[in-house]
Order: C-alpha cells, then structure tokens, then sequence
C-alpha cells in the first residue's frame, strides 16, 4: 500500500544495482576482492544509500511509515563508496593517479619506457648494428626487446640470447645497451603491481568492516524492491485495495448472492 501512495505521486523507488554479498564475502575470506567485486559493493553502497534518502525524503507528507521503518536497516556509507569509486576507471581497472605512489610508478615507466624507444631507434637507423640483423626491426622475448641477429653476427652484437630459429639462422639478442633500461622497466612493472595489489587489499579490509550491514542492506533492499513490484503489478492491472472488516462482510455478501442464485436456478 505504501509503495503504491509512492507511485500514485511518479515516485519510484531509485535502486539501480544490488550485488550478491553473499558470494563477495565467501571471496573476501579467502583473499582480498577484485576490481569488479569492489565496484559491485559500491554500486550497492549507492543503491542503500540513494534509496534510504528517498524513503526518508518522502517520508513527511506521505504515510509510508512501515518503508521508513525499513530503510533503518540500510547502509548509508558515501566515504567508502566514493573512495572506491574514484579508485577505478571506467573499465574498472585501478587508476594510474589512484594513489601518489602508484602515480610515480606510472611516471617513472613513461620515462624508461621512452628512453628505451629512442635507444632502439639508435640502434636501428645505426648501419653499423643493423647490418647484422635478418631484419631491420625488433621485437619480444619475455617482454624484452630483442632483434633478429644473423647466425654468423651473434658474437658480433654484444648482449643476451633470448631464443634462437629452428633452423640456428636467426638468434633473439637483446643487445647489452638496453639490458639495464629492460630490467628498469621490469621492475617499475612488478612495483606498480604490488602497489595495485595494495590498493586491493585496503580496500577489501574497509569492505569487511561493513560486511554485516552490506548482508543486511541487501536482504532489505530485496524486500523493498518485492513491495514496489508488487505495487507496479496492481497499478498495471488495475488492482483495488480491499478493506479488512472483522465481520465477515465478505464471505456473508457471498454466501447470499450464492443462495439467490440457486433460487433462481
């Protein structure tokens, strides 16, 4: 009956997402959650909230009170929400300014990242190091730069041997130049990952923090949104309240017009 005094005003109720907390926890205790799992909760977290404030902001002038009552149980925690939130981007992976640290990391594989490609370009338009080569260009090994050393060359081109051809005529050397700039960026990489592991991990334990209230403003968001539909389905079909009487009104009216009938028939 309320939610139908709601949607009798063009009011309805704003949940737009609710995740199965449920599962979350059971992943939450066996590690720390991922990106779509914390975007999940927050996506919930806004859910509770949104419509905890409706309930609340329409509460006054229209006689909701068992809703209002409901909307006690939900969670209203916009810090936790908002932090997560900001943390991901629009493909929810972690962003490269989530944090200072993380921010610098990404700086720092720019900068080595950049210095690498010049040094290639070097050494490719270098007709000292590129006659050696099968072809003049580059490519990976380990997510290496390495280039395609002809056979008879490779103790000519200082560096390491990534792999070789199935037929010994081509051997992968990352040349020594670039060892140093290789191994700097492998280890901006590996830094840039624990810290996003991190970021994770704090995240996962502020999420724990509210894992009962998370259960219990999913349970009663269901219940809300099971109201509303029920109140939709009376609007669509034209449904009629019916008034309770404790006189039996009802099954008397019937048990008459039962009897006319069978009188007439």
């Amino acid at each position: 009956k309320e939610a139908k005094i709601l949607l009798d005003f063009a009011l309805d109720i704003p949940i737009g997402f609710v995740a199965n907390i449920s599962e979350i926890q059971k992943n939450a205790l066996i590690s720390y959650l991922s990106e779509e799992e914390l975007i999940d909760v927050a996506k919930t977290l806004r859910s509770s909230r949104l419509v905890k404030k409706f309930l609340n902001d329409n509460s006054e002038d229209k006689k909701i009170p068992q809703l209002v009552e409901l909307a006690e149980n939900l969670i209203s925690a916009r810090d936790l929400e908002e932090r997560i939130t900001n943390t991901f981007d629009d493909n929810l992976e972690i962003k490269k300014d989530a944090t200072q640290e993380l921010k610098g990391l990404w700086s720092s594989l720019y900068d080595n990242e950049k210095n690498l490609k010049n040094k290639v370009s070097d050494l490719l338009n270098s007709s000292e190091f590129s006659k050696h080569l099968q072809e003049n260009i580059y490519t990976t090994r380990d997510d290496r730069i390495v280039f395609q050393v002809k056979a008879p060359s490779k103790s000519k081109v200082k560096g390491i041997v990534h792999d070789v051809s199935a037929t010994n005529k081509t051997f992968y050397i990352e040349p020594e130049c670039l060892v140093p700039i290789n191994n700097k960026i492998r280890e901006i990489k590996a830094q840039i990952h624990a810290e996003e592991v991190r970021i994770l991990v704090e995240l996962s334990a502020l999420v724990k923090e509210k894992m009962t209230d998370l259960k219990i403003a999913e349970r009663t968001l269901a219940e809300i949104d099971f109201h509303f539909a029920k109140a939709r389905y009376s609007a669509r079909i034209g449904a009629i309240e019916p008034e309770i009487t404790d006189n039996k009104m009802l099954i008397e009216e019937l048990k008459k017009r039962d009897y006319e009938i069978k009188k007439l028939c």
